[in-house]
């Protein structure tokens, strides 16, 4: 009712009396018409008097700033005229409220009777008039000053500068003075170029003063906010420490302002020392004045040092300066609360009350240890627990968690604990991903992978079980909706206790069927897991992640499907669709490939499998991350693994060594690895020499065909280093050929040593072939060539990866195209002279009699001790390989030519016979499976091509195939193949 009283008589004041033809309109839309129709006219003494018997000059301020802009400052003109005159110590009062009201006011907090009375001025005008209301009326100018004219705001300013000028003398009371030059600095500080851009009191530092402010007004009964509630004196002690600036005086106004501060000090000084220093309550007022002095001192000087000042100006200021210097010098009275659970209550208020800076007073909350775990503490929190879902904000709670954990371990501790906890871990749940990842990052970065477990014991509690129950839920739901879920899940259990959940989520990505990449897919959601853990040794920091997979996985790994999934798993880490990558290619390297590259190693087939896939992975930085992991040991570690399968089948039994079908891993590897170290890693050119010459000379006392491998990387620094015999039977160019002494490459080893070139590369295979000179005109030395390739073939071949077969097979095939090999085909499984074309097939007719002489040669009673029981099954997979190649070959060949279906029978008989024959031979070491299969498969191919003869004798001739098939199968030896055989042949042509 107060101030729709003040807006009343305010508005009789302002505006005329209506005309009688505008009385039926005024009270429907004048609000304030009934009553304003009931009073007599007033002037503006009336007002004043009014708002001074109320005790209300904020009412008073609100209303005033409601005004057209120009209104405003005649209005607050009216008002110094009135203090001025008779000045009583209530005026001065009244006064100095309303210039503290004025820099405290903020726009946009109108209340309804604020906005009508506003609207009601500006839609009727109003009618200056003198006290008395018998000056004539005179409507008041437009709200559009010109462009020339200063800010309203700066000319109120100026008006109350020019009020305290007029009544200054009349103040008497040190508490008014000193009302009077904290309002004075105040302006000074707030509303000119003394105020830093983007100068913000520090949150601590708010605080102190809110709490200082409140103190006093708690403590002096003379306070008008004494008998105010907390929430209320903090309200407005925020309001008096959160001034805007409504613009600024000129550098003009500003020196007025300045010089007449140093008058009223010089003329204030004495007295209000020895008042400030007496012993005393200090009240509010003297309070400002103090705080705000401090603060224009250290403004003042930084304005003396970047102001730009003339020599007048800068005269002013630096007097000012000391003046104020010595002012303060003399006063020893402490401007803050001593009150800490005040101090608390106050930030808690602010927060509750969602005051001004109620976020950095969160900060200030989530922080304080002192404070933290009372009852209001605590429900202060879980009050506002909307206020505190940022990532710093739940970091900060966690480590006054922690630190209140370690030393309260009784059962209200505990349940405290539990309660907070509970509560953070619902703000933490309601943060984005990627804020989610700022706390884990945090964690990791205050307490390691073990997160809050070791230090908030009461969290373990039902922890595993939780996980259990969690990753339960998450495997059976692996699909991409289910993802979401399932990272917001694994978001709660990496709070708590990093290190475990990893663990979790890597053991289930290896047993889980299916489940790796989905698994890994929520593990990169989280590029935070990507810490690296120092512990004892600071220089070399290790993955998170990496680490886990070691504990969890690594060594455990018993099926080839959980390596499989390991693999998967680990790729997938480092190579995720849609993420960061959360390990990197080098951390792998040197965490799974490293220590486990030698060859008695339990896990060096699985580490081999992993080097070949990081191998593959772009380096993100122009320096290629195999740099860290010792590209030349590591090259020199694949070399003598290479070097120990030329000893292979002679290995001691119980020594353990990589399979031989790793070898082409190996092989693969290496070439991968030339490859990227060459482009990848070049240092300085002395540097470079240094490393291929240390890689050299390790080389050197390895098997001699290493050192070809590693030609791409040599490049020209070395040639390639041959046995002498080899230059027997090539012609090698010296300027890249040298020869090397090899005691086990004697006279008549050069086809040897040729063939094993071959079986290095496929460029080193073609440039061999293209080297050898066989005078095909001279039918001994072909003959000679042909028995020295046979002999040399089989003493390669057991030492064969599938790969070096493959090559060596087209090696063979190219010798015998081009008439250099010679290999007569017998007519041993021939009945009767074929009356066919087979031209087409004499390749591949001859290459299987070729595979029958080598193993007639390979089971004859010299070679019988020279391979291993273990060596057996080896070579008869090579040579059930190449038979499979040879029908695809045969088929192709056919399809091509147009050959009838006959001549594709009968090769297929042919090498049917052979392959019986190879059987025969073989020593019983369980070598029949493959050759099982292979000839249940040529015997598949014959049926196909012989039941698509539809010639008038086609019965007859399949009946008699049919019997001479049967009667060659009879007599082989080994029961599983000659019954399985049969069992085949009974049903062709049924």
């Amino acid at each position: 009712w107060k101030k729709e009283a003040v807006a009343i008589v305010w508005a009789k004041v302002l505006l005329p009396e209506p005309p009688e033809a505008s009385l039926d309109q005024g009270w429907k839309e004048d609000d304030f018409f009934s009553v304003g129709r009931m009073l007599p006219d007033v002037n503006r003494t009336v007002l004043f008097e009014l708002v001074k018997a109320l005790g209300a000059p904020r009412l008073f301020v609100q209303l005033l700033l409601a005004l057209p802009q120009d209104v405003q400052q005649s209005e607050l003109e009216h008002l110094v005229e009135y203090i001025a005159c008779e000045t009583s110590p209530s005026d001065i009062r009244f006064f100095l409220d309303v210039w503290w009201e004025v820099m405290k006011h903020k726009e946009g907090q109108e209340d309804p009777t604020v906005s009508a009375f506003s609207a009601l001025v500006r839609q009727h005008g109003c009618e200056s008039s003198l006290d008395d209301g018998l000056k004539p009326p005179k409507r008041f100018k437009s709200d559009l000053g010109s462009l020339s004219d200063p800010p309203a705001a700066t000319n109120l300013l100026m008006v109350l500068i020019e009020g305290l000028k007029q009544t200054y003398r009349s103040i008497a009371l040190p508490c008014m003075r000193s009302y009077a030059l904290a309002n004075l600095v105040e302006l000074l500080l707030v509303f000119t170029e003394l105020e830093p851009e983007g100068s913000i009191l520090p949150a601590a530092e708010y605080l102190d003063k809110v709490s200082s402010v409140v103190s006093l007004w708690t403590s002096d009964t003379e306070s008008q906010f004494h008998q105010a509630g907390l929430d209320e004196k903090v309200k407005e002690a925020e309001r008096s420490m959160s001034l805007l600036s409504m613009g600024r005086l000129s550098r003009e106004e500003l020196f007025v302002g300045l010089d007449f501060l140093c008058s009223l000090l010089r003329a204030w000084e004495e007295e209000l020392q020895g008042t400030l220093n007496s012993s005393g309550e200090l009240c509010y007022e003297k309070y400002r004045l103090l705080d705000t002095l401090a603060t224009f001192e250290k403004n003042l000087t930084c304005f003396s040092e970047t102001g730009d000042l003339g020599e007048e100006e800068a005269q002013v200021v630096l007097e000012l300066m000391q003046i104020t210097k010595d002012f303060l010098k003399e006063i020893s009275t402490s401007l803050k609360s001593r009150d800490t659970s005040l101090v608390s209550s106050i930030a808690m208020t602010i927060i509750e009350q969602k005051l001004d800076r109620h976020m950095e007073m969160c900060s200030i909350f989530a922080s304080e240890k002192t404070w933290a775990f009372s009852k209001d503490w605590v429900e202060c929190l879980v009050k506002n627990k909307a206020l505190f879902q940022k990532p710093e904000l739940v970091l900060k709670l966690l480590e006054t968690l922690v630190d209140f954990a370690m030393s309260h371990q009784d059962k209200e501790g505990r349940e405290l604990q539990m309660q907070v906890t509970k509560a953070i871990v619902e703000c933490y749940t309601e943060l984005s991903l990627t804020d989610k990842n700022k706390v884990i990052s945090g964690v990791l970065a205050s307490w390691g992978g073990p997160g809050l477990s070791l230090n908030l014991p009461v969290l373990m509690e039902g922890f595993q079980e939780d996980l259990n129950v969690t990753f339960n839920q998450i495997t059976k739901s692996v699909s991409d909706e289910g993802l979401t879920r399932a990272v917001a899940s694994v978001a709660r259990l990496t709070l708590l206790y990093p290190e475990a959940t990893v663990r979790q989520v890597c053991n289930l990505a290896v047993v889980n069927l299916g489940a790796p990449q989905f698994l890994a897919q929520i593990l990169c959601s989280f590029p935070a897991l990507s810490f690296l853990e120092t512990h004892d040794d600071p220089g070399r920091p290790r993955s998170l992640v990496v680490r886990c997979l070691e504990e969890a996985v690594w060594g455990r790994l018993s099926t080839a499907r959980e390596e499989e999934q390991f693999l998967e798993f680990l790729v997938f880490l480092m190579q995720p669709s849609s993420a960061a990558p959360l390990v990197s290619p080098a951390e792998v390297t040197k965490a799974f490939v490293l220590p486990y590259l030698k060859s008695n190693c339990a896990q060096i087939e699985l580490s081999l499998q992993i080097l070949s896939k990081v191998l593959g992975i772009q380096s993100c930085s122009e320096e290629h991350w195999i740099k860290s992991c010792h590209p030349f040991p590591l090259l020199l570690s694949l070399c003598k693994l290479l070097d120990g399968y030329t000893k292979y089948w002679h290995q001691p039994r119980d020594q353990l060594f990589p399979p031989l079908v790793t070898k082409d891993l190996i092989l693969n590897i290496l070439c991968q690895l030339c490859e990227v170290v060459r482009a990848g890693t070049v240092p300085s050119p002395e540097l470079w020499v240094q490393s291929l010459a240390w890689l050299h000379r390790k080389v050197a006392s390895l098997d001699w065909t290493i050192g070809l491998r590693l030609k791409e990387l040599y490049g020209e620094h070395f040639k390639n280093e041959v046995p002498a015999t080899l230059f027997e039977i090539c012609t090698l160019p010296e300027d890249e050929w040298t020869s090397r002494p090899l005691p086990a490459y004697g006279p008549g080893s050069g086809l040897l040593a040729w063939m094993e070139c071959c079986c290095v590369s496929t460029a080193l295979r073609e440039t061999m072939l293209a080297l050898l000179t066989v005078n095909v005109d001279n039918p001994e030395e072909v003959n000679l060539f042909s028995k020295g390739f046979l002999v040399a073939l089989i003493q390669v071949l057991p030492w064969c990866s599938h790969s070096e077969w493959k090559r060596l097979a087209h090696v063979v095939e190219n010798l015998l195209e081009r008439q250099v090999l010679h290999v007569p085909y017998t007519l041993e499984y021939v009945q009767y002279m074929p009356l066919l074309n087979l031209r087409p097939f004499a390749c591949c007719l001859q290459f299987s009699v070729l595979f029958l002489r080598g193993f007639q040669l390979l089971c004859s009673s010299s070679c019988s001790s020279w391979l291993p029981a273990e060596a057996w099954l080896h070579v008869v997979q090579l040579y059930c390989g190449s038979l499979t190649d040879l029908l695809g070959s045969v088929k192709s060949i056919a399809e091509e030519d147009g050959s009838s279906v006959l001549e594709v029978a009968f090769i297929c008989i042919q090498m049917f016979c052979h392959l019986l024959h190879v059987a025969a031979m073989l020593p019983e070491l369980g070598c029949g499976e493959p050759l099982v299969v292979v000839a249940l498969e040529i015997l598949w191919q014959y049926e196909m091509f012989s039941s698509a003869d539809t010639s008038p004798s086609h019965a007859l001739r399949r009946a008699n195939e049919r019997h001479f098939l049967e009667s060659i199968t009879d007599n082989v030896g080994d029961e599983v193949l000659r019954s399985t055989l049969m069992q085949k042949l009974s049903k062709l042509g049924a």
